[in-house]
Formats: C-alpha cells, sequence, structure tokens
C-alpha cells in the first residue's frame, strides 16, 4: 500500500467525522421546529379555549342586559297601568307586561344553558392552560439541550477542523487538492479499497493491469471510472469466488 494512503485514509476520517458533526447541527434546526410545533399548538389551544371564554361571558352579559330591558319595559308598563283610566288600555299593557315576562322566562333559560356551558368550559380552559404550561416547560427545556450540544458540536467541530488541517500537513499539495475536488464533488467516500477486482467507490470492474498496478502500491492509483483514490491491503479480495 502506498504511504500516502494511510494519511489520505486520516483525512477522509477527520472530513467524515466534520460532516456528522455539520450534519447533527443542521438536524437541530428540525429540532428546534419541533420543540416550537409543539408549544404553538398548546398556545393555539389556549388562546381557542380563552376566545371561548370571552364569547360567552359576552354572550352572558348580552343576555342580562336583555332581562334587564324587558325588567325595565315591566316597571314602565305598570307604571302607566296605575295612570291610565282607560280599561282597553289596562288590559293591553297588562297584555305587554306578559309577553315581556314571558321573553325574561326564555332568556333566563338561555342564560342557565351558557352558565352550564361556562361550568364545562371553564374546565377545558383549565386543561389548556396546564397543557400550554406543561409544552412551555417542555420546551425550555428542549432548547435548552438543544443549545447545550450545538455549542458541543461547535467546539468539535473547531477541534477537528485542527485535526485536518494537521493531517493536511502530512500531504503533498498536489495530491491534497486533487482529494479536495474529489471531496466537493462526491463527498467524503473517496479513498476507496478494492473487493473482487472492483473499485470500493462506484463498483465498476477495474482492468487486470489496473488491480496489478494498485498492488503495487509503487503510487498513488485512480479509478479510471469514477477518479476515486484506490487502493489495496492483503485482507481484500481481488477475484469473486
Amino acid at each position: 500500500m502506498h504511504e500516502d494512503i494511510e494519511k489520505l485514509l486520516v483525512l477522509q476520517e477527520r472530513d467524515r467525522s466534520i460532516a456528522r458533526a455539520k450534519e447533527e447541527i443542521s438536524g437541530l434546526a428540525h429540532e428546534r421546529a419541533e420543540v416550537n410545533g409543539r408549544s404553538d399548538n398548546a398556545e393555539e389551544g389556549n388562546a381557542k379555549a380563552e376566545q371561548k371564554s370571552k364569547d360567552l361571558e359576552v354572550r352572558k352579559n348580552a343576555l342580562e342586559t336583555e332581562i334587564k330591558s324587558e325588567e325595565e319595559k315591566i316597571r314602565t308598563y305598570s307604571r302607566q297601568q296605575l295612570e291610565t283610566k282607560d280599561n282597553q288600555e289596562y288590559k293591553a299593557l297588562g297584555r305587554q307586561q306578559e309577553t315581556c315576562k314571558e321573553s325574561i322566562s326564555n332568556l333566563e333559560t338561555e342564560e342557565i344553558s351558557i352558565l352550564e356551558e361556562m361550568d364545562v368550559h371553564a374546565e377545558v380552559l383549565k386543561k389548556a392552560k396546564a397543557e400550554l404550561e406543561e409544552a412551555n416547560a417542555a420546551k425550555a427545556k428542549a432548547q435548552a439541550e438543544i443549545d447545550e450540544r450545538e455549542s458541543n458540536l461547535g467546539k468539535k467541530l473547531e477541534e477537528l477542523a485542527g485535526q485536518r488541517a494537521e493531517a493536511e500537513a502530512n500531504i503533498d499539495q498536489t495530491t491534497l487538492s486533487r482529494y479536495n475536488r474529489l471531496v466537493e464533488r462526491k463527498g467524503t467516500n473517496i479513498v476507496v479499497g478494492i473487493q473482487h477486482g472492483s473499485c470500493g467507490g462506484c463498483h465498476m470492474k477495474l482492468p487486470e493491469g489496473e488491480v496489478i498496478a494498485i498492488k503495487s502500491g509503487t503510487k498513488l492509483n485512480y479509478c479510471p471510472n469514477c477518479s476515486r483514490i484506490v487502493y489495496y491491503t492483503r485482507d481484500m479480495i481481488l477475484e469473486a469466488d
């Protein structure tokens, strides 16, 4: 095996570690979105519950206002009865009072229904508030954990960048430049072994002469199909069973 292969394998492992760390950092954004989504759902549920409570209160107050209005009408009609001397008008005012009383009865029935609904909804609102508090607490905890992981990954990336620089220093510039170009195009699977006479990257069968050259280890060899750096060690299988 060519002496630069081990150096390149070390560099490749550094690049893979860097790629994994960057992928983890990218994944944290998705985790944050999920955490915020759960909290937003709880916030929305609580807001809806609060709005319904307000709506019920408005309806109750409107009914109470209507009831007071009908009661005032009854008092007015009653005073007018005392003042009138006309028998027909007296009876008409009495009928109007009965209509008001009937209206009040209907309004009170509706008010009782709303009060019962308010009692039931009070439990719904209580549950929504509890769920919101729980979601916010979970969000704060999760965000703190994500922040810590992000900070640790940032430190790890700095450390890996230093290790990569050290690995780079051991490789000649021409080989390093070619390796870096391959990384940009193909990712972090650049330095590959051969199995059954095929490239470990693209899996294309290598010419017999190329396999012999790779096995000799006298120089760096590149796959004629995908341009990856290929190498051979004694534990690799050259021919298919």
